[in-house]
């Protein structure tokens, strides 16, 4: 599976509770109770609700872990008490996603917002499930739904990953325009300073690809890109005491790359 989105699994906004075991108390009512059928089958109900609930946060630890034989049971038995729960199709999608499994990994995504359409972790992950399909148009709708919520506290990455997604059409005007909006949300966002960095490299406006790269390096460790792109910029600068630590650095942290074989060939 693909890692270059921000928070490429937003599996669930909440902390996931983990019991190895788990006790339920039942109480039998007494002859003459007065306890009513419709509240035998409300009390039923809510237990297979919260069961439900307990199973989804289980599979979605054991899926965090890389138990994803275990995960796969747990949501499916939740699935089976409460069939109507977004975040378990959420949940079971992006494992489904995870295997490769495709088509089932559409289908419960699609399930989840039809559930719940203001399900901003949803509406996230599918945008970056279809933007991987290639469909990077209805991805970009997608991301745009997230973010409508304005409670969804990953708006910031929702709007990297619009600006990701739609760069690859190409359409780095766009693009510029999401990455800035997702770093006025929040100005350490790593790859969106990176992506800043290379657009504007791009159009030729090398001091401000200057400071992105400068502001990327203050929040994320180098890496053989973000290197090769910092030892383009300053050599388009004309600093060459810059451009041969960068290469130092490229020699001594990433001999193997394929930016340092650029590199070493002159091709920056």
């Amino acid at each position: 599976m693909k890692k270059n989105f921000a928070r490429w699994l937003v599996i669930l906004s909440f902390s996931v509770l983990v019991s190895c075991q788990t006790t339920t108390t039942t109480t039998t009512p007494g002859i003459g109770s007065e306890t009513s059928v419709s509240e035998f089958k409300a009390d039923d109900e809510n237990h297979k609700k919260k069961a439900a609930d307990l199973n989804m946060r289980l599979g979605v630890a054991y899926f965090q872990k890389g138990d994803y034989e275990t995960a796969l049971e747990k949501l499916q038995k939740s699935l089976q008490q409460d069939p109507n729960m977004a975040t378990t199709h959420n949940a079971i999608a992006l494992l489904y996603q995870t295997l490769g499994e495709d088509k089932l990994a559409d289908k419960h995504f699609k399930q989840s917002l039809r559930i719940d359409s203001k399900y901003s972790e949803a509406q996230n992950n599918y945008g970056v499930f279809l933007c991987d399909q290639g469909q990077h148009k209805e991805a970009e709708q997608h991301f745009l739904k997230a973010i409508k919520n304005p409670l969804y506290r990953s708006r910031a990455f929702a709007l990297e990953n619009a600006g990701m997604c739609v760069n690859k059409i190409p359409d780095p005007i766009l693009a510029e325009k999401y990455f800035r909006q997702a770093l006025q949300l929040n100005p350490n966002l790593a790859k969106s300073l990176l992506h800043m960095a290379d657009l504007s490299y791009q159009n030729i406006d090398y001091l401000k690809a200057r400071a992105y790269i400068q502001r990327y390096h203050a929040v994320a460790p180098w890496g053989p890109k973000a290197l090769l792109l910092a030892i383009k910029i300053e050599n388009k600068l004309g600093d060459k005491n810059a451009v041969s630590s960068y290469i130092l650095l490229m020699e001594n942290e990433f001999p193997d790359s394929d930016e340092a074989a650029q590199v070493r060939s002159g091709n920056y």
